[in-house]
This record gives C-alpha cells, structure tokens and sequence, in this order.
C-alpha cells in the first residue's frame, strides 16, 4: 500500500513539481563541490527543456533586472578577439553557459511555502557539512586534505561562502519567529554553521564574517539597544577566537606576513600571498588598456613575462578590468547593484533577505577570489539572481512566514 501510495503521488507530479524539486535537490548539494549540484541543476535544465518552459526566455530577457547580465554573456566571447591565451580564454567564455541556470529560478512556480523547502534543505545540507566537520575535528574520522575539515565538501572557500550565507537567513528567520524552540532550534543552527567557518582554515571565510557580523546580530537581537548589539558583534567576532584552529592560522599568517614583508613591498610574487602582486598587476594592466583589457584568458600571458603563471587576479573586479577594460568593471557593479536595489527593497522577506545576503557575500568574496570564474560561486550566483523574478512589491505576511517553517 505504500508503494501504491507512492506511485500514486509520483504521477500526480508536473514539470513544476520536477523542476522546482531539482532546485531543492541542488540546495541541499551546493555544500557537497561542485558536480551533484551541476548534475542536480541540469536535470532541472532538462525539464526546463522538455517541458516547454524555454519558451519564458523572450519574457525573462525583456525583463529590467536581466540587463546587467548581458555584459556577461557577450564580453567574454568579445575578449576571445584579441585574447592572448585561445585556450584558457575559451575556457572562460564557455562558463557563459552557467547563467542559463537563472532562467531555471526566475521560471519556478513559487509561494511561500515551497521557498521555506529550498531554505530548509538548504540547511540540511549545510548541518550535515558542519556536524560531518565536528566528527573530523574530533578524529572520530579523518579530514579530506590539509587538516581543512570539509565535512563533505571539496572547496573551503565555497563552503565559507554558503555557510555565511546560511548564517544571515538563518538569523533573519530567527527574527521573525514567534515561539522560543523554534528560536531555539534556529540559534543551535547558526553556531552549528560558525563552528565549521572556524575549522575551515580559510581566511577569507573569517573575515566577510567579521564584517556581515552587524547584520547577523541586528536580527538577532532586534528588539534590543545598539549598545547591546554592540557588544553583540564584538562577541560574536571573537568567539573565532575560540577555535584553535582560528588562532593557529591567524598566528601563521602574522609570522609568514613578516617573512615575506621585504618580497610584498619590492612588488615581487610571494608565493604564500600572492594577491599583493596580482593587484598591482591588475592596475598597471588596465592602466595600459582601459578601454578593452587585453582579452579574456590573457591575465596569464602577462604574469608569464614575469616568470610567474597566474590564471586570473583572484578578484572580480580586477578580473573584468584587466580583460575587458573599464566596460568589465562597470558591468560588475552593474550587477551587483542591481542585485542589492531590488533585494534591499524586498529585505523583509525570506526571498528578499536570501538575495540580499547572497549579493554581499559574493560581493565581498569577490574581492578575494574570481567567484565569477569558480563555477560553484558562479552556479549559486546564477541561482540567486534568477530569484529576482520574483521579488513583487509585495511584502509577504511575517505570521505566514513562521507559520510556514514551523510545518
């Protein structure tokens, strides 16, 4: 009987259903690399396809808020023109194919209720990461690599990036909930994420979550003085502290600072932070070529001359400057702020806020890394932006909002 039951349900299913199961699929996977949730997003592609919903394209693409994504489409293909390095330049422009994923979220059928799905097992993915990374730090099984204590993921960086992101709409349902176990349950969530930040090892990760930090507190204790939430930031900043992992590295890199002081100001590579050197790169390549960079992939090519081999500045901005000139950097705030007006105008909603903590984190870690270019952050960049299709002027009831969680 179970199984008819099942199959009964099964066949009840539309290619929204399929669609919008997919994208949940892909929430929970995002933690786990980079393939299952490629796979999980291109079987929603697959059913975007066959069921007819590519036909939304003309609309979306008609749409304001899809603008600023045309630069990004079409620059990386123009830069091939005079691209100094083909190959890796049409490695580049073929991650164009990523924003098609936005088409996927800006043509779900969604209310309330099924976004609250895609935050849960977006949390669910995340839990299991962290508690996976508690059973490594512990040594009742071993890290992956490098005493980074992943849980189940591959990248550091881009576990940094979501855990932040689900520490910011975790605390802004945190906020709107009414009945303390629920505010219970919400709060064991968000120190479950900042104790896996803390055994990361990535630095990055612990400095955009300094500086979210305000906002985290903000909701989660809104009720109370800025004298209070004051020292609420100060103490949730230097609970890092707490870790030894956090301190070990922060002690490394003071003492590595000091060893390679002489390399860093001579503008040398240091191998260790070789970001001060991609940044004074960057500027004096796009000095010489503000107007078209000098080509997608060829960032390559002018660190070669120099006898080092860096494929890209490690920076968004730098990144779109370098290849594509003063167009690329106006596109990237383009985009973002796009991104930021339409979620900040929305931000007292669980979508809006969601959008809204994705722009600055990636934002943000964009500074530190090409997330434009690692195809995790860009899948999940593709994925929230789509979700500006839905952002109505309409605030949605905050009742049904934490009626709707505590299903």
């Amino acid at each position: 009987m179970p199984i008819q039951k099942l199959t009964h349900k099964l066949s009840k299913l539309t290619s929204d259903d399929l669609m919008f199961y997919s994208v949940a699929l892909t929430f929970f996977l995002l933690p786990t690399g980079t393939a299952p949730p490629i796979i999980s997003t291109g079987i929603a592609c697959l059913i975007w396809v066959a069921s007819g919903k590519i036909l939304q394209v003309k609309s979306i693409i008609k749409q304001p808020w899809f603008y600023p994504v045309i630069p990004f489409l079409i620059l990386p293909w123009i830069g091939l023109l005079h691209s100094q390095n083909l190959e890796l330049g049409m490695d580049y422009a073929m991650k164009t194919k990523y924003w098609v994923i936005l088409f996927i979220t800006a043509g779900l059928t969604l209310n309330q209720k099924h976004f609250d799905i895609i935050i849960k097992c977006f949390w669910a993915g995340l839990f299991v990461g962290a508690f996976l990374a508690l059973l490594q730090f512990v040594g009742i099984i071993g890290p992956i690599h490098d005493a980074r204590y992943m849980g189940f993921g591959v990248v550091y960086t881009l576990i940094n990036m979501y855990l932040i992101i689900g520490i910011l709409i975790t605390s802004f349902y945190f906020k709107k909930a009414k009945s303390f176990s629920l505010k219970g349950i919400l709060l064991f969530l968000i120190f479950s994420f900042i104790f896996h930040i803390t055994v990361l090892r990535g630095r990055s990760g612990y400095l955009i979550f300094v500086m979210v930090c305000p906002l985290v507190v903000n909701n989660l204790l809104s009720e109370f003085s800025y004298k209070i939430k004051i020292g609420g930031v100060i103490f949730l900043a230097s609970a890092l502290l707490l870790s030894p992992v956090v301190r070990e590295r922060i002690n490394l890199t003071v003492i590595e600072l000091q060893e390679e002081k002489e390399t860093i100001l001579e503008g040398g590579n240091s191998e260790r932070f070789p970001r001060f050197f991609l940044v004074q790169e960057s500027i004096k390549i796009i000095l010489a070529h503000p107007i078209v960079g000098i080509g997608t992939g060829s960032f390559v090519e002018s660190t070669k001359k120099k006898n080092h081999k860096v494929s890209h500045p490690h920076n968004n901005l730098l990144h779109m400057g370098t290849s594509f000139g003063i167009l690329g950097i106006i596109a990237c705030f383009w985009l973002f702020g796009r991104m930021f007006r339409d979620a900040w105008r929305h931000r007292d909603t669980a979508m809006g806020y969601l959008v809204f903590s994705s722009c600055i984190v990636l934002f943000l870690g964009g500074m530190l890394d090409t997330q434009i270019l690692n195809t995790g952050t860009l899948l999940f960049l593709s994925l929230m932006y789509g979700f500006l299709n839905h952002l109505k002027p309409i605030v949605i009831d905050d009742e049904e909002i934490t009626k709707d969680i505590n299903v």
